[in-house]
């Protein structure tokens, strides 16, 4: 099912439409317009292709923070599945 939605980034409003079942793309556009928003009033003296290279490196950023949090956690999983595992056996 395709998802409509907008996005307004560094001043411009973009009508999409994404199809993913497992995220609310609306969600996802919102989260990347408060970025570019933060990022656009801290650097507001910067071309908007610099900005765009900031934006992404932000969101880069919290992608790999939580991709290793993600990463940690199926560890330690992992690790209190495998002591369990011998309590019970």
């Amino acid at each position: 099912m395709h998802q409509k939605f907008k996005l307004k980034f560094l001043g411009n409003i973009y009508e999409l439409k994404g199809e993913d079942p497992d995220v609310d793309l609306q969600e996802v556009a919102s989260y990347v317009e408060s970025k570019a928003s933060e990022i656009e009033n801290k650097h507001s003296h910067l071309p908007p292709t610099r900005l765009m290279v900031l934006i992404a490196m932000s969101l880069g950023r919290d992608y790999m923070l939580l991709k290793k949090r993600l990463e940690n956690l199926e560890e330690k999983l992992n690790i209190e599945v495998q002591r369990l595992s011998k309590k019970i056996k």
